[in-house]
């Protein structure tokens, strides 16, 4: 299964659709403590994340991901100055940063390499 956590509804609904034209399972959340038991209780392959989100950011859900030893390969996704590449560097999970707007292709071809199968 692929988590794909953001608040925007528009970004959650073109990557559940782009994903799983390509066969994936796709589960969401629109929030860091929905994608918190989410990815706690499921088999997850891959964590999309956005960081500027309500109740839980991504930037918290990586550091409670990481203290409890979840080590789900993650793709993080933001909006210029919300965080940069470089402080994800203490995030042993995030496997890749992009900045939004991302091309889809991109974000797809993305998430198959580093999806644990």
């Amino acid at each position: 299964m692929i988590l794909v956590v953001d608040d925007d509804a528009g970004i959650v609904k073109l990557l559940r659709w782009a994903l799983e034209a390509e066969g994936f399972v796709v589960a969401t959340a629109g929030d860091g403590v929905d994608a918190y038991a989410l990815v706690r209780g499921a088999d997850c392959q891959c964590l999309v994340l956005d960081i500027k989100m309500p109740r839980i950011n991504g930037a918290e859900l990586l550091l409670l991901m990481q203290a409890d030893g979840i080590t789900v390969p993650t793709i993080v996704m933001a909006g210029f100055g919300d965080f940069q590449a470089g402080e994800m560097k203490e995030f042993k999970n995030v496997v890749k940063f992009l900045h939004k707007p991302f091309a889809m292709d991109a974000m797809v071809a993305v998430i198959k390499q580093h999806a644990r199968t």
